[in-house]
């Protein structure tokens, strides 16, 4: 099988013209902390035919995107057969020009009828978003091998429940929980919904793992601290889609079989690592000296390496559906691509099955809180007159996916 190098990109933070969802909502209501609106974004909806030709351009042979439920199902259960129809352009776009489409169903936007209705937590979200997938699913199978159910259900739970940074703006560990157990069954029922109209199809999440280390190794509480966190957010979920036992927090170690091999492959997003310590404020994050980037990640290229490492025991091939840095002036993008791939080929040369590489993003674009004050992209954006210039990082990567062959 042909390794799939591409880019990836989510229909709100490109599109523009998404208002019918809960983070359209979010905008209007001043929590976006530059001010700025996803509309028009990079207009990506309409200008996808000259992006595709930047995909070209860097030789890759894929392209993960995401269709917006909200421009399907704007009403409930009156699905939008113009907007389906607008989606499956793209998809004969991409086959046309022999790039392999990675297909997203979710990628944390709700419908706004769906938000009233309590959203993820509502127990029922399992079978509405069922329903949607089983509406699309027929239009799109005959362009799709590859599909991830759910963009990075942990962050979603994380941010919009524990956190409250995120909609529903909630801060409670026992509805993060919820919501994440939500999740396990919203992704297990668009599993089956997907193979029993594509049974050859592969199918996945895109799940954000992190490396998180004790602040100081001689805190026995920072190390169980960093051993929870690390076992809760980068294994419970994903671990209980491979073997149906629902582990802590989305359970107490019941089995339910149904969830049992709901994953074909896994999908990884990687970004960075966390030192973490408890204090008398609770536990934090601590922010040693390193290498940073604009939103202040630590740039750990080797960080990838250990967790393809941790998950090879699964036994599953894997897919790096997300990967980046943010980095307006370009000045760290470029080695971090040499570097990532570097450590990438070390986990393959060491039985860790690699199937594909899609850096995040292809183009700058709304970053979600940040607005458009994070620049993700191979590909600058000027968001006023929507041109697309290369950076230098985009030649590295037209270089990379060049050489075709992985490792």
């Amino acid at each position: 099988m042909e390794f799939l190098w591409g880019t990836a990109t989510a229909a709100h933070q490109v599109e523009g013209g998404n208002y019918y969802n809960d983070w359209w909502l979010w905008e209007k209501t001043g929590r976006i902390k530059t001010g700025d609106s996803s509309d028009p974004a990079c207009d990506h909806y309409h200008l996808f035919r000259e992006d595709f030709q930047l995909i070209k351009f860097l030789n890759n042979n894929a392209y993960r995107f995401s269709v917006e439920w909200s421009r399907i199902e704007k009403e409930e259960e009156k699905f939008d057969e113009k907007e389906i129809e607008h989606y499956v352009e793209m998809l004969q776009e991409l086959k046309r020009l022999h790039i392999e489409p990675v297909l997203t169903l979710h990628h944390f936007t709700l419908p706004i009828w769906l938000a009233e209705k309590g959203g993820a937590e509502n127990p029922d979200f399992p079978r509405y978003f069922a329903r949607f997938v089983k509406r699309v699913v027929p239009a799109f199978k005959d362009y799709v091998h590859y599909w991830i159910t759910i963009n990075e259900p942990v962050v979603l739970a994380v941010l919009g429940y524990l956190f409250g940074e995120w909609p529903p703006g909630i801060k409670s560990f026992r509805r993060m929980a919820k919501v994440g157990r939500n999740l396990l069954y919203a992704h297990r029922d668009a599993y089956l919904a997907i193979k029993e109209q594509s049974p050859s199809a592969l199918v996945s999440i895109a799940h954000n793992m992190q490396n998180f280390y004790p602040s100081s190794f001689w805190n026995p509480v920072d190390v169980v601290l960093a051993k929870t966190v690390d076992r809760y957010y980068n294994f419970s979920f994903l671990e209980t889609l491979i073997d149906g036992k629902i582990r802590r927090p989305f359970g107490k170690g019941e089995r339910d079989s149904s969830l049992q091999e709901t994953l074909d492959y896994i999908g990884l997003n990687y970004y960075t690592r966390a030192f973490l310590h408890f204090g008398f404020k609770g536990f934090q994050e601590v922010k040693k000296k390193a290498l940073r980037n604009d939103f202040g990640w630590e740039v750990y290229p080797q960080g990838i390496y250990e967790i393809l490492v941790r998950l090879k025991p699964l036994g599953k091939g894997i897919m790096i559906t997300e990967s980046g840095t943010a980095d307006q002036e370009d000045k760290i993008r470029p080695r971090y691509l040499r570097d990532i791939i570097s450590w990438m080929r070390k986990a393959s040369q060491e039985g860790v099955k690699t199937i594909g590489y899609m850096h995040w993003s292809l183009m700058d674009n709304f970053e979600w809180l940040e607005g458009y004050s994070m620049r993700f992209g191979l590909f600058e954006v000027d968001f006023k007159t929507q041109e697309r210039k290369p950076r230098q990082s985009a030649y590295v990567y037209r270089e990379i996916a060049g050489e075709k062959a992985f490792p």
